[in-house]
């Protein structure tokens, strides 16, 4: 975004006297990468811990959330030929509520583990790198942000001794507490057995009364009731299969054992440990301090109650229901309003473009499976949506569509290909692509019996994964087909009139509403506080004229010069809204540098008191009164403290505070009145033993703030 562009968006908005008001999001956890060696040893195993530190009221999920439909975090390793990485490793949980629902997750600071081994054959002396893509979700008490992921790389040398980490010290203290333990302590018998609701688990020693259970593979109801008893040295977990939920989980798979995590926040007899994993046969036991039989990564399971029929006939029901969604129903309803108009046509025209919307939607179906299949472990159905850009285009293309089907301009027949000429060509190429359309826009929204069946269709292997997707396609352009090869269908809908025109504009209040969803999506992806944030709704809004101004003056009855002007004031008008609003390009490394070399300034929450007390100790106070629906304090934030403004302030030891006037704030407004000031921003500078408050100018600029700072400080 240039600052040039914004400044002149607001000049021309400055004659508005509505606010603009908006709040923006910031990323909520912090991950960091601790190998658990520097130089390892040719056959060793050892381990890499990912940190994740979740800001308070933020959580991410155990690999059994508990809803069965969460994103849990997941790494996918670059690693050279004849390595070899397990899969992702998971410490204890913690249960909480989310949406009034029980999960299984983290909140703080937590590690998550991978054993890694070097192969035999590894030469001494060699470098290696390796690289670990992570991927995670976090999500507050009531909504999740779209998942996060974060590429790391790191170096390893080949050595005749292993060298430890001395970062991973701490790695090490967490272990003890939260990861499980195989061996279990010397005292403890545990056993389990089927019932008819679901599963007792026993264990039988000396046993803390909090201790805890969290079950591994969906095969237990989180949701449901469950009863704990503690009877002197038997405590006891009573729990329900786990039949599938009303969340969208889908349900859990029969497996012959139980497995999963005992865990304590108390000491333990005879173990240094408070985790312990276990993987105990139904019907069986075990023993005292034995080791759990398998390692807490997936196993490969039994396919699950829906069979593969009841699989693809749950996808093409689901697919068919998807016509309704919001987000799709207009692009169908549009499709379904041309068969109106045709009605009569070349009824083999009429199935040609029912052929092109249906295979428009099965060759994006077959070309998302192709993209998602070797990703499928570490992904999902929508993952396109994870990317910014795609999120951006999708944006504005809804955005555009929805302006057109309002009125404010013809997109035109060759686009849209409603109530198009039939016999044009332009018309298949517009019925294929309104069905590429339709699956686009489709893919990120759910519907009745999608949740379990996309879920059993992610375990397919090879051609029945793909097909698993066409049968979702195929429920998807079932009504468009139908109408196409049933020509007296078409007979039973309305006649042509008016009622058309008002169908298409009451159906471009549902893509407003997706368009107003889409922009959520984006901005939790840029993940910017205010300043970017007001640039993309003025960028929106730049777009949104564009349309206006080709839809008024672009038409045929304006005259040729005017058309040529209406063309080049609105590509200028789509242009500037897309450099406003688009995905921020990625820093230059050095100027990316030199940014976080210095930290953001720390403003305090003003007072005339704080800025007394301030003053009283000698320090000099910089004050910002502002609010968000100031476009000029919002300028000013985003182009004013640099890095070299920010480090002067440092060095002179100047505390910066706030004053938000974003909501009624009679104090703040007194302070300003006391400045000779009636409007926002303002911006004073407070000098211990001068009684003068200095006041900026309204528009800041780094060079003119500097000096400013420079000559009031060093009188």
């Amino acid at each position: 975004m240039t600052h040039a562009y914004l400044s002149a968006i607001i000049a021309l908005l400055a004659i508005m006297t509505s606010p603009i008001q908006a709040q923006f999001g910031e990323p909520k956890t912090q991950a960091e990468l601790f190998p658990e060696h520097t130089s390892v040893t040719p056959g060793q195993t050892f381990s890499v811990a990912v940190e994740l530190t979740h800001e308070e009221h933020w959580h991410s999920y155990f690999i059994n959330d508990g809803l069965g439909n969460s994103i849990v975090p997941a790494a996918e390793w670059k690693l050279p030929d004849g390595w070899k990485a397990s899969k992702l490793l998971f410490p204890a949980p913690h249960e909480f509520a989310f949406s009034g629902a029980k999960v299984y997750g983290y909140e703080g600071t937590n590690y998550f583990f991978t054993e890694l081994t070097v192969p035999q054959s590894a030469k001494v002396g060699d470098k290696v790198e390796l690289t670990v893509d992570s991927s995670w979700q976090v999500c507050d008490d009531s909504s999740c942000l779209p998942p996060n992921s974060q590429e790391f790389t790191f170096s390893l040398t080949i050595a005749d001794t292993a060298v430890k980490n001395s970062d991973y010290a701490k790695v090490d203290d967490y272990r003890l507490q939260s990861f499980p333990t195989k061996v279990l302590p010397k005292d403890w018998t545990i056993s389990a057995e089927e019932t008819a609701e679901g599963f007792t688990l026993s264990i039988v020693g000396k046993l803390p009364e909090d201790l805890e259970f969290f079950e591994y593979d969906k095969q237990i109801d989180v949701q449901a009731k469950r009863a704990v008893s503690h009877d002197g040295g038997t405590h006891t977990f009573a729990a329900t299969r786990n039949m599938g939920n009303k969340l969208g989980g889908e349900a859990g798979p029969k497996l012959a054992n139980l497995r999963g995590i005992l865990y304590t926040s108390s000491d333990v007899a005879g173990s240094s440990n408070h985790a312990f994993w276990i993987d105990v046969a139904f019907g069986g036991s075990t023993e005292a301090g034995a080791a759990a039989a398998t390692t807490s990564e997936n196993a490969e399971t039994k396919e699950g109650k829906l069979g593969v029929v009841a699989v693809l006939a749950s996808l093409l029901l689901g697919g068919l229901i998807l016509n309704l969604m919001p987000c799709v129903f207009p692009v169908i309803g549009l499709k379904i309003m041309g068969f109106v108009q045709q009605a009569g046509e070349d009824k083999k025209k009429i199935k040609l473009h029912g052929i092109a919307f249906t295979v428009g939607v099965l060759m994006s179906f077959l070309l998302l499976a192709a993209f998602l299949y070797p990703l499928k472990a570490t992904t999902t159905l929508g993952a396109q949506l994870q990317e910014p850009w795609v999120v951006f285009v999708l944006l504005v293309v809804m955005l555009l569509l929805a302006l057109s089907m309002a009125g404010l301009f013809e997109i035109g027949a060759k686009a849209t290909s409603v109530g198009g000429n039939l016999t044009h060509k332009e018309g298949l190429s517009g019925s294929f692509f309104s069905g590429v359309l339709a699956v686009v826009i489709a893919t990120p929204c759910s519907a009745p019996f999608l949740g379990p069946a996309i879920g059993a269709a992610w375990k397919f292997d090879g051609p029945l994964f793909f097909i698993s997707l066409l049968m979702m396609g195929v429920g998807l352009a079932l009504p468009y087909i139908t109408l196409s090869f049933f020509p007296a269908l078409v007979n039973k809908l309305p006649r042509p009139g008016a009622w058309m025109e008002s169908f298409k504009q009451g159906m471009s209040f549902l893509l407003f509403a997706t368009v107003g969803y889409l922009l959520w999506v984006y901005n939790g992806q840029i993940g910017e506080e205010g300043q970017k944030g007001l640039a993309i709704m003025l960028g929106i809004t730049s777009i949104a004229t564009a349309g206006w101004i080709f839809g008024r003056w672009d038409t045929p009855i304006k005259a040729k010069s005017t058309r040529i002007k209406a063309k080049i004031l609105s590509l200028l008008f789509l242009a500037g809204g897309v450099v406003l609003a688009m995905p921020p390009a990625p820093e230059d490394p050095e100027t990316a540098a030199a940014e976080s070399a210095v930290p953001d300034l720390s403003w305090e929450k003003w007072s005339p008191h704080r800025v007394e007390e301030l003053l009283a100790e000698g320090t000099p106070v910089y004050v910002d009164f502002t609010a968000k629906w100031c476009l000029t304090c919002q300028t000013n934030k985003a182009a004013a403290y640099t890095a070299e403004v920010r480090q002067n302030m440092f060095d002179k030891g100047i505390v910066t505070l706030k004053a938000d006037m974003t909501k009624k704030h009679p104090e703040a407004t007194k302070a300003i009145h006391t400045l000779n000031r009636s409007a926002i921003p303002v911006n004073v500078l407070y000098v211990p033993g001068d009684s003068t408050p200095y006041v900026t100018r309204e528009l800041l600029t780094p060079d003119y703030l500097s000096d400013f700072l420079k000559t009031r400080l060093e009188k």
